[in-house]
């Protein structure tokens, strides 16, 4: 059997996806060659989940739960954790996840996304320099550069591999190209963000009812078979489904825990709007960390530049009215209505009437779909500008948008200029030296220094562009050089503030590296407070040192969007928690009182006690009550416990519905124990309990993935050996 020779007919397609590689490598140098680190979310959260994930999955355990993450987290069912990521398990084989895999990932999703719109954007215009343009554009813009949150490029590298295969399925109905599309739509689920699943869900089906109200008009140019087209449909949603079902049944499971789990307030959900301010980072992206500047936006969510050419194009080449591109310019302006909040009635529409539309915040995330639109209405203008020869109407149009813009661009940036105190800044260069300048200047510039800077930068491009008009016409290595050259330094002007940090990632890596191996149990005797007496050391660089240690910490600090309900009540009544955090994870009781007699803990004891909502008893303090931790791992723990009386067993990890317990290999029954934790009762004498998280439904999800992926498989073999059986 022979595979295709696909390599001579792409070659110049290999070419373009080597060339945006290395322009994500270069432009993106903080985390390529390891010199500094992402920061905020991406250390409090994203990494440290990422960690416990690999560790599981290196200790040959699915990734169901960490004990070590918020005194046990079912980071199964956690939508943003990563634990049904395939990308996170690939990473995983190569070695334990540290932050230059982390950084590695990012790097991926943001090449890959370069990637997949070059293959969209070629599609639409047959143009391979137009189309490595538009990759690379999509690699640099704003949204791209606001990446403390993986799962938010994710989503952007997926979106438009997801939108080229449908659109390739629509036009040619072929049953490849709609697992293709069911395969992309797994990967956007399970590694991005989830309301862009269900963003891009609504997105498809838009194009499914415009093609199904085409074909219904053309069906006498040709006929139009509904069952064939909805079973074909049906093909991507049990693919899809068919690969995301462990997922879809642990998020599932979750929910009734989940903080956020019944939705989220309108006030929550326009958490982080885009504000129209920022509509200046279309020319002036580094406007986004001014000092003075007024924003209730976090800085990664305000950027959404593409360019300085793509702008140029669409003004100089406006988008034809025909179907795909009304529909473009209708994502354009739907993305930024509902991208601003309650600034119109658009989003709050959408929150009322719109089924899914109220369990996330941040509409500025909506900044995605509207720079795709932009890309895409650009691309054919690029092309006009690349191969066909200028009409000298098209060449009076376009040295005029030229010197307009020039004009625009000198005026701002003198009045800038007049309140700006670069001239102050620059001249401090000689005597504290440039990397102290850069070190510290950088982060107190004005609106007004960010303005100078950037219409400077802007307007000697253009200017570049007046000058050399013909040599960027007729050449396209110069044209992309100087296409690419822009976006670049525009990002270097904004990845300190929205990306990387002054951290060196071996920094980092030191923590992780000296984190003990597997899950030991011979350090988890002391109590709770005690394991987490230096919890908060450099938080701001790597955060819980807790979640590392290995040692069952407590705190009340949560960076999580998945915490549970429980454990927030627990966290809340202090009486209860102090108390919790002078015992080791596991202890005996001597009593056990009903959940809303925590106030006794007020008063002088010198028993132990746990709180529920059943079994109220109460034993002797004295005698024989012993508990050792034997072994754990990352979905159980192994106790050996001793009494001279029957006692109840408490173990300090959250309870959830899918944890067993059994004592001496005998079933027993878990009790939830002071608000958040679990207890069972354990009878007098020596004896093994064990507790193993079971989930039964997701473990059955994943025979039945695996058996999708088997079928995937066999297929693509089954295609590829017919097809070479037909060229012989």
């Amino acid at each position: 059997m022979r595979l295709p020779n696909y390599l001579p007919q792409n070659r110049v397609h290999y070419q373009h996806y080597f060339l945006l590689l290395i322009i994500c490598l270069l432009a993106y140098w903080p985390l390529s060659f390891g010199i500094f680190s992402v920061k905020n979310d991406a250390i409090h959260y994203f990494l440290p989940y990422r960690f416990h994930i690999s560790e599981a999955l290196r200790n040959g355990e699915a990734p169901f739960w960490s004990p070590y993450i918020y005194l046990g987290n079912p980071i199964q069912g956690d939508m943003q954790s990563g634990a049904w990521n395939p990308v996170v398990w690939l990473l995983s084989v190569f070695g334990r996840y540290d932050i230059t895999l982390f950084h590695y990932e990012n790097l991926f999703y943001i090449f890959l996304g370069g990637a997949g719109m070059y293959k969209l954007s070629h599609r639409l215009v047959d143009h391979g320099k137009t189309a490595f343009l538009m990759g690379a554009s999509y690699m640099l813009s704003g949204f791209m550069l606001g990446g403390q949150l993986i799962n938010w490029l994710a989503a952007a590298a997926f979106l438009p591999f997801i939108i080229h295969y449908y659109l390739l399925f629509l036009k040619n109905s072929r049953n490849s190209e709609a697992v293709k599309t069911g395969i992309a739509v797994f990967f956007l689920f399970t590694a991005g963000y989830p309301s862009f699943f269900i963003l891009t869900g609504y997105l498809l089906f838009t194009l499914f009812i415009i093609e199904t109200i085409k074909r219904f008009n053309n069906k006498k140019a040709k006929p139009f078979a509904p069952v064939k087209f909805l079973l074909q449909h049906l093909l991507i949603v049990i693919v899809f489904a068919g690969l995301s079902l462990p997922a879809i049944i642990s998020y599932i499971d979750l929910l009734p825990y989940y903080q956020r789990g019944g939705g989220t307030s309108f006030g929550e959900s326009v958490t982080n709007a885009f504000e129209w301010q920022h509509l200046l980072t279309l020319l002036f992206p580094s406007t986004i960390k001014a000092n003075d500047i007024v924003s209730y936006t976090d800085v990664t969510c305000r950027n959404i530049y593409i360019g300085l050419l793509p702008l140029l194009a669409i003004v100089v080449f406006p988008p034809k009215m025909n179907r795909r591109n009304i529909l473009l310019i209708l994502l354009a302006i739907l993305s930024l209505l509902f991208s601003v909040g309650d600034a119109t009635p658009f989003r709050q529409f959408c929150f009322q009437f719109v089924p899914l539309m109220n369990t996330f915040r941040h509409p500025s995330q909506m900044r995605l779909f509207l720079i795709f639109a932009l890309l895409l209405l650009a691309a054919p203008g690029v092309k006009k500008l690349l191969v066909e020869p200028l009409s000298p109407e098209i060449t009076r149009k376009l040295k005029w948008v030229l010197w307009i813009s020039a004009g625009g661009l000198l005026t701002i940036t003198v009045i800038a200029l007049t309140g700006s105190t670069l001239f102050n800044k620059l001249s401090a260069i000689s005597s504290a030296g440039t990397r102290n300048f850069l070190k510290n200047s950088l982060e107190s510039f004005s609106f007004n220094d960010s303005i100078a800077i950037n219409g400077i930068i802007q307007l000697i491009f253009i200017i570049l562009f007046i000058i050399g008009f013909r040599k960027f016409i007729r050449s396209r290595i110069l044209f992309s050089l100087f296409w690419v050259a822009n976006i670049i330094i525009m990002a270097e002007l904004v990845l300190p503030a929205s990306f990387v940090s002054k951290v060196s990632p071996a920094e980092i890596n030191k923590l992780l590296h000296s984190s003990p191996k597997g899950f030991p149990a011979d350090s988890l005797q002391g109590s709770l407070s005690y394991n987490s007496k230096n919890a908060y050391e450099n938080f701001d660089i790597t955060g819980l040192q807790t979640f590392y240690t290995k040692k069952i910490g407590i705190s009340r600090i949560t960076n999580t969007p998945a915490f549970l309900a429980q454990q927030d009540s627990f966290t809340r009544t202090t009486l209860l928690y102090d108390y919790i955090s002078s015992l080791p994870v596991t202890y005996l009781a001597d009593s056990l009182f009903y959940v809303n007699d925590t106030n006794r803990l007020s008063l002088p004891h010198h028993c132990t006690y746990a709180f529920s909502n059943e079994n109220i008893t109460s034993g002797e303090c004295e005698g024989t009550k012993k508990v050792l931790i034997k072994k754990i791992s990352a979905n159980s723990f192994s106790l050996e416990t001793e009494t001279n009386a029957p006692s109840f067993l408490v173990l300090t990890q959250n309870y959830f519905h899918h944890w067993r317990v059994y004592t001496d290999g005998v079933p027993g029954k878990i009790i939830k124990t002071n608000l958040s934790f679990m207890g069972t009762a354990v009878p007098a004498g020596k004896h093994i309990v064990l507790f193993r998280f079971v989930p039964v439904n997701t473990i059955t999800g994943m025979w039945i993935q695996l058996a999708v992926i088997l079928s995937l498989l066999l297929a693509a073999f089954y295609k590829i050996f017919k097809s070479n059986k037909n060229k012989l």
